[in-house]
């Protein structure tokens, strides 16, 4: 493929995703790109001779109107064909539009197009790999692409065409030690595109002023300011006296500027949180504040102003708002600069990339073929200052085969990291981080007072105790892999096989020593010989190159978590088995007592821990203020307290009699995403297809589990200009994480059936978030009294409500 091709970028609207069932096109758009400019425009609605789907309409906003009288596929074909001719054809899912395409060329008796053909969303994949979505409207949004109208063949065409120019900008501004290593692997990417690849990363010409991508161009900017990706971070200054503390909201507003919208409510939390990091006491806090404060700037602008006598953590175990915290301190740091805070992230070993281990994997990739992840974590490498992994989207987060290239304790990548946590005023981390190399750290940095911990985000803690201080050990995994080893060792010459044989021999003596009736102390024992074993062995296959999935750095993890447990018995809770005959698993658990590590060793770790959220389940609430004597426990102040009362969210009760009109109503009154929260499955399939034949004209509607998962369902919703999402009770569970968008109008249909009280302290909250927000659900007088504090009740008696109440004002 040479630089000087030309480019034609093809978009299809269709009656079906296949010509096979009888789909036919309905609107074709091509934008044509020559020497790295567009060129030119050609679209046309198409006759498709059947009726359009609803939801077709819908989507592209194409009516039958718009075909009527519009020329037949066979009448455009000729003409399509001359057009397309000797160019490079190009799509977004290219295997899509070709072939779609094609097929009705067969259909009108013409024949089907031999054409190069390259693929814009692998593509973007590899080159944009840390973007938050690759469909074509989460792409325009990210590199600030042109979009008229998506779903519009002409529009999503021209599009694409400026997304091919931004690929071929970034492909040909990496580095070049980047360049060789992607074009000498063989990715195995759709038809032509690896070919466009090679060409777009050689290419020497320049784009054109129009063409020019202003995104990329500061990607590459900002790489340039980031290629030492180990430096140590040089933005801490020699001590200075401090500047003094802005206690007013015009002095925060003359230091940090108006944007950050800093009103009394705020000013006050920052106030408390000022006062309550530079106390002298040890100290707990569990501050519940209003669900409309905006708490990330609340707490950290403090840190600014704080005597750095200790060092402030910030723990959570959302690595999102991990990476949001870091921006608004790199924010406040620019504004600040006299101030000097100094802020680094730290994750475990395991999250980071070690590079050593990465060549390795690269070099395995020219012999045998790489894979996609590979390639998009080569570009990543070329702009990340930390090779942190929780910069990457959670999609190659958490691919399977990223463990084979983590680092360990050992690697310059995580050494480095640790290096620079050193010197910080303030530790961005993880709840694992933190239990296992807070102590550590603490004890290199030297300041006079321990640490002191907040965490926005207090939910996940529990859990995080389980995970990062309990232990599962998957014994039927564990099997399994040892036995495909043994096959493969037994190939091996006889003299290797002697080796094998003692090690094999070994293993099943730790394996024989296992059984369900071990006492406690016997299990870890038990466990311990297998992991040693374990580890022997894994060793042994590295060295013999034989392939396994046993991790050595796993499993020597497991083994230190092993050896602290056997220390520290009294924090264990069970010790227990779990079978899974169907899958052949076997695991053994070691529970621990979350009470009694936080109690006895996570807050004797600490000075002070703040806790700061709009809503707590009272066992977490019970969980966190549970301290041992001799901690104090500070309330926030009370001026924030009757800000939160006067929170109200707009509320529509109705009765079953009148929950269908109720509905209607707000639908009436114009609003826009719509959250039907229903009791079950059953219930989710009922009420998505009333509402899709009821309002599927105008809205687009999801289902969970009936269009996509619930995640992936809430955030497609969320994108449409005019949405319903149906989902099940999960929603409240995932929402109280904090993960999934909010929703402008919650319905809870026959709530008094089945809602829980904690799920419904939950949604009130969240909703509160948004002044706009508005909550229709049949509850119980129970239920009411539980949250009548929040609520703005819109029809006493549960009256028919006036659609004019719930239009946005």
């Amino acid at each position: 493929m040479k630089e000087s091709a030309a480019f034609v970028i093809v978009d299809l609207e269709t009656t079906s995703p296949s010509v096979e069932n009888g789909g036919r096109i309905i609107q074709i758009g091509m934008t044509f790109v020559k020497n790295k400019k567009i060129v030119e425009h050609f679209d046309s609605f198409v006759n498709p001779a059947q009726p359009i789907d609803k939801k077709i309409q819908q989507l592209t906003h194409i009516s039958p109107a718009d075909v009527k009288d519009a020329p037949f596929f066979e009448e455009l074909a000729p003409s399509l064909q001359a057009l397309l001719q000797g160019q490079v054809f190009v799509a977004h899912n290219v295997n899509f539009d070709l072939p779609y395409l094609n097929a009705e060329f067969a259909r009108v008796g013409l024949p089907e197009l031999d054409l190069q053909a390259i693929d814009t969303v692998q593509l973007a994949q590899i080159l944009f790999p840390t973007a938050p979505g690759y469909r074509l409207s989460d792409l325009t949004h990210y590199l600030d692409l042109p979009l008229t109208q998506a779903h519009r063949a002409n529009a999503d065409a021209e599009a694409t065409a400026y997304l091919m120019l931004a690929i071929w900008q970034k492909a040909q501004a990496l580095p070049e030690k980047t360049k060789r290593t992607l074009l000498s692997v063989d990715w195995n990417l759709l038809r032509q595109s690896q070919d466009f690849l090679k060409m777009a990363s050689k290419s020497k010409g320049t784009f054109e002023g129009a063409m020019v991508n202003q995104r990329v161009q500061e990607m590459v900017e900002k790489r340039k300011e980031t290629q030492h990706r180990f430096r140590m971070l040089d933005h801490k200054k020699p001590a200075e006296k401090l500047a003094a503390y802005p206690v007013s909201i015009s002095d925060k507003v003359a230091a940090l500027g108006s944007d950050l919208e800093i009103d009394k409510q705020r000013n006050e939390v920052m106030n408390s949180v000022k006062a309550f990091i530079d106390s002298s006491k040890h100290e707990v806090a569990v501050w519940q504040t209003s669900p409309q404060l905006k708490k990330t700037v609340s707490y950290l602008l403090p840190l600014f102003y704080t005597k750095r006598r200790k060092t402030n953590w910030l723990l959570t175990d959302d690595l999102s708002l991990i990476v949001h915290q870091k921006d608004l301190l790199k924010k406040m740091a620019e504004r600040l600069p006299n101030q000097s805070l100094c802020f680094v992230s730290l994750y475990q070993p395991s999250g980071y990339l070690d590079d050593s281990k990465f060549r390795s994997a690269i070099k395995r990739a020219r012999e045998k073929g790489g894979a996609f992840w590979q390639a998009q974590i080569l570009v990543w490498l070329s702009e990340t200052p930390t090779a942190a992994f929780a910069e990457l989207p959670r999609g190659i987060r958490s691919h399977p085969d990223l463990s084979e290239v983590a680092a360990d304790e050992q690697s310059e990548v995580f050494q480095n990291a640790f290096a620079a946590a050193k010197g910080a005023d303030v530790v961005l981390a993880t709840y694992d981080t933190f239990f296992s190399w807070g102590r550590e750290l603490t004890a290199a940095q030297e300041r006079k007072e321990k640490p002191s911990v907040i965490l926005e985000k207090p939910v996940g803690i529990k859990e995080a105790i389980q995970d990062s201080i309990g232990l599962t050990l998957p014994l039927g995994f564990y099997q399994d892999q040892v036995a495909r080893l043994a096959d493969q060792a037994a190939q091996l010459p006889a003299k290797g096989r002697g080796v094998w044989q003692v090690n094999l021999h070994n293993w099943s003596v730790a394996c024989q020593k296992i059984d369900q009736n071990l006492t406690e102390k016997d299990a870890l024992k038990a466990a311990k010989a297998i992991l040693d074993r374990l580890i022997a062995i894994s060793e042994l296959a590295n060295k013999t190159k034989l392939y396994t999935k046993l991790l050595v750095t796993t499993l020597k993890e497991q083994r230190s978590k092993l050896t602290w447990l056997a220390a520290h018995q009294e924090i264990i809770d069970q010790t227990y088995w779990t079978i899974d005959d169907e899958r052949g698993q076997q695991n053994l658990t070691f529970a621990v007592k979350e009470d009694v590590f936080y109690q006895k060793y996570f807050l004797k770790q600490v000075s002070k821990l703040l806790a700061i959220s709009s809503f707590y389940p009272e066992s977490l609430k019970t969980f966190l203020e549970s301290v041992p004597r001799g901690i104090a426990q500070p309330e926030i102040g009370e001026k924030v307290k009757r800000a939160e009362r006067n929170l109200k969210l707009k509320t529509v009760l109705s009765a079953e009699r009148n929950e269908d009109k109720q509905i209607q109503a707000a639908f009436e009154a114009g609003r826009k995403h719509l959250l039907f929260v229903a009791e079950d499955f059953n219930s989710v399939k009922h009420w998505y297809y009333k509402l899709s034949n009821k309002y599927g004209d105008d809205y687009m509607v999801y289902g969970q589990d009936l269009s996509a998962p619930l995640k992936k369902a809430a955030w497609q919703a969320s994108g449409e200009d005019q949405s319903i999402l149906v989902v099940t009770p999960d929603y409240l569970k995932d929402l109280f994480e904090q993960s999934l968008p909010l929703p402008e109008v919650a319905v809870l249909p026959r709530a008094n059936r089945w809602l829980e009280m904690e799920d419904l302290r939950l949604l009130v909250v969240a909703l509160q978030k948004n002044s706009n927000s508005l909550l229709l659900a049949s509850l119980s007088q129970k239920q009411v009294q539980a949250v009548k504090d929040d609520l703005q009740i819109l029809n006493p008696g549960r009256r028919l409500v006036k659609v004019g109440l719930l239009k946005v004002k």
